[in-house]
């Protein structure tokens, strides 16, 4: 009995006591508060992870899902798998959350993590069908079952980067997550996939001398294949031909070929350079079948022009883009500066064949043909000189009598399409896709999605977001919502 009644009187005392029994209940308000929040982590990060509702407060929206992906997704009919490979332990989350978004938002997109150390079939299973991208420790393989497509993205498809000139670096500048996944899902959906014919055999421009020409187009979604005719390849005349610079004549075999292929449909997309031998008579016959013969010379602006050539380089060129069918999307948009550097002058032939109608989509400002500057220290204007404004690129509408129109486009360089600086600085990655687009007649899979920017801008009253407030106060409200109940209780 007596050990009950000092119970009793412990308990009364704690009962009575007013600091043990305010402190006790919020003792115990804060169990239940904390183990609330437990649960209802678990509860959301359970729904994030099944329906994606994350909010995305980055300050980029990296992870955020625009309107055509949407619309991507909602009329997707083909299953795409999502093979996100990467190491063991890490991996980018940001890209990881997006991938989550696209596994959420439609029925027939899945997306599995990979590791080549577990999985390394991965590597030999899956072939990139736009070019020869390779399975590596962090990529993504996109694969449509339906059409056996696969497409392989890793960092240099979403990730853009520019030099700093202060660091001697590059730096990320653009992150492109879901332009690059997004088109990626509608290239390997397609039932047939837009490819480009380079003419090899001829001594013409090298993998190695394309390898930027051929990235540009593969990242297009382009399918790139070499074609050799003198080692018995055949040619498609549903996909256009470049003709890269050749230094050696076309057989005569070869030149039937071609003009099959041309009477089929083919289209002719070729590039030259103001050295390039001038005496291949095939390779002439097949300009002039389109009512086009190259200019003897380098192309030399006059030094009074100085809006038509580049700092002080005269053989740089700042040529002026007509307004043609070809071009004029690119007019209406200002996506008009390209440099033209060394180049090759074409004109129209004075009696233009049957069927055919040659017009320039590049002229100069004024000035003239400097003729063999081999050996030479200058190229200042020499006497004869031929002079005035030239085509450095012309297109070529040729009609057969069956009523099949066959297309020549020609560029008088080829830095404009192979120098990574010019695609950077200039427009001629849009020129050359819209010539593309106008010689194939064929949407590519290319999506007017925005990158994002990889680099936060310095905070400023001008970018401060609703994402940025609410990070800055939600710290000073929990703060204030302590001070209200700590003060009334300072002297309990």
């Amino acid at each position: 009995m007596k050990g009950m009644e000092k119970w009793n009187a412990w308990l009364n005392g704690i009962k009575n006591n007013r600091k043990l029994r305010c402190g006790g209940f919020s003792a115990a308000l804060t169990a239940c508060v904390v183990a609330l929040i437990v649960l209802l982590s678990a509860l959301f990060d359970g729904l994030e992870s099944r329906y994606a509702l994350q909010v995305d407060c980055s300050f980029n929206g990296a992870t955020t899902q625009g309107e055509i992906t949407k619309n991507v997704l909602a009329q997707l009919e083909k299953d795409v798998h999502i093979y996100a490979v990467t190491p063991a332990s890490g991996g980018d989350e940001d890209l990881l959350s997006l991938l989550n978004r696209y596994d959420v938002a439609s029925d027939h997109v899945t997306v599995t993590r990979e590791n080549l150390l577990q999985n390394p079939l991965l590597k030999t299973q899956f072939t990139d069908a736009a070019g020869s991208a390779q399975v590596t420790d962090e990529c993504l393989i996109v694969h449509c079952p339906a059409t056996g497509l696969s497409r392989v993205l890793n960092e240099s498809d979403y990730i853009y980067h520019s030099f700093n000139m202060d660091t001697g670096f590059f730096d990320q500048t653009m992150i492109s997550y879901e332009k690059s996944v997004t088109e990626a899902i509608l290239y390997v959906t397609q039932d047939s996939v837009p490819c480009i014919q380079i003419l090899s055999g001829h001594r013409e421009k090298n993998r190695t001398e394309t390898e930027k020409l051929e990235e540009t187009l593969t990242e297009s979604n382009y399918r790139v294949v070499r074609v050799n005719l003198a080692a018995g390849d055949t040619l498609n005349p549903a996909d256009p031909l470049m003709i890269l610079s050749p230094q050696y004549d076309l057989s005569d075999e070869e030149l039937n070929q071609l003009l099959d292929f041309a009477k089929a449909g083919g289209d002719f997309f070729v590039t030259a350079e103001y050295d390039d031998p001038l005496d291949l008579s095939n390779y002439n016959a097949l300009l002039r079948s389109y009512g086009i013969e190259a200019c003897p010379g380098l192309v030399v602006a006059k030094e009074e022009d100085r809006e038509s050539y580049y700092a002080n380089y005269p053989v740089i060129l700042m040529p002026y883009m007509m307004d043609t069918d070809v071009t004029h999307t690119l007019v209406t948009k200002g996506e008009t500066i390209l440099l033209i550097a060394e180049a090759r002058a074409f004109r129209s032939q004075d009696v233009q064949p049957d069927g055919v109608m040659a017009y320039p989509l590049l002229i100069t400002g004024e000035a003239y043909l400097r003729r063999d500057v081999s050996g030479e220290d200058t190229v200042e204007q020499q006497p004869g000189d031929e002079e005035g404004q030239f085509a450095v690129s012309m297109w070529s509408d040729k009609l057969f009598d069956s009523g099949v129109v066959s297309h020549l486009f020609i560029l008088g360089d080829n830095n404009a399409f192979t120098d990574y600086w010019m695609q950077m600085n200039t427009s001629s990655t849009a020129f050359l896709l819209q010539v593309i687009h106008s010689l194939q007649e064929k949407e590519p899979v290319s999506l007017d999605i925005i990158p994002k920017p990889a680099q936060r801008e310095g905070l400023t009253l001008g970018n401060i977001t609703p994402a940025v407030i609410i990070t800055i106060m939600l710290p000073l409200l929990v703060l204030l919502g302590a001070l209200l109940v700590l003060l009334p209780r300072k002297n309990l």
